[in-house]
């Protein structure tokens, strides 16, 4: 039998999955797997799961959660990669406030479905960002508002949804900073004090679509977007 690990964050979004976690687990087995379920524990845990499980014992990793957990996940998986451990397909099932990359990929929403999708559908190859020694799903950002989705409690983000997320980041436009940063690019370069800047591989940053266009996920390219004071 097909052994399969699946590790989710309980506290994901408004604890979504948890009514529906035994039929989801239901999907997984008649799909002829062996389920071994992770209920994480803390920050960085799902990564520390995936980085360290023993070499050929899963044949699929299914995760849930928000865009914080498909991140350690897939930073654990390219972590083993680095350490010349097995990888495997990740499947994912979005139970998070915005749940950017599933919306990206067109994963479906309800958890149902994407258990489904997680264990029948076709691998897609996509792009995985890397600066120094850390890799990122699908956004690299400093500037102002990007400590918001740590910031905010997961008890408001439960209540509040994604306004949760409005009312952290209003706190920030009362002491905005600028970095004086450098660009060099193959078309020149750009030099001034930017506020804000990421490097995305996503149609949509912190639930807001279309910031950047012709978003292709497995292009190799990612897209970058600079505000300067």
């Amino acid at each position: 039998m097909k052994k399969l690990l699946f590790v989710y964050n309980p506290r994901a979004g408004k604890e979504m999955l948890k009514p529906r976690l035994s039929d989801v687990l239901d999907i997984f087995v008649k799909a002829g797997y062996e389920v071994t379920v992770h209920p994480t524990q803390a920050y960085r845990d799902a990564y520390y799961q995936i980085k360290e499980y023993e070499v050929g014992k899963y044949d699929l990793i299914a995760c849930s959660g928000g865009d914080g957990t498909i991140d350690e996940v897939a930073t654990g998986m390219m972590k083993r990669r680095e350490m010349g451990k097995d990888v495997v397909p990740v499947g994912y099932i979005p139970a998070g406030t915005t749940n950017d990359f599933a919306k990206s990929l067109h994963i479906p929403r309800k958890p149902l479905a994407a258990a489904d999708n997680a264990v029948k559908g076709v691998p897609f190859p996509c792009d995985i960002g890397k600066f120094n020694d850390s890799v990122f799903v699908y956004i690299a950002a400093f500037g102002i508002f990007t400590d918001v989705s740590y910031e905010t409690s997961q008890d408001l983000k439960n209540i509040l949804g994604h306004l949760a997320y409005v009312l952290e980041g209003a706190k920030r436009l009362l002491d905005i900073k600028s970095y004086h940063m450098k660009v060099v690019t193959e078309s020149g370069v750009i030099e001034d004090n930017f506020i804000y800047g990421m490097v995305t591989n996503s149609r949509s940053v912190g639930g807001f679509k279309n910031l950047t266009k012709d978003v292709v996920m497995n292009d190799g390219l990612f897209e970058v977007c600079l505000l300067y004071t």
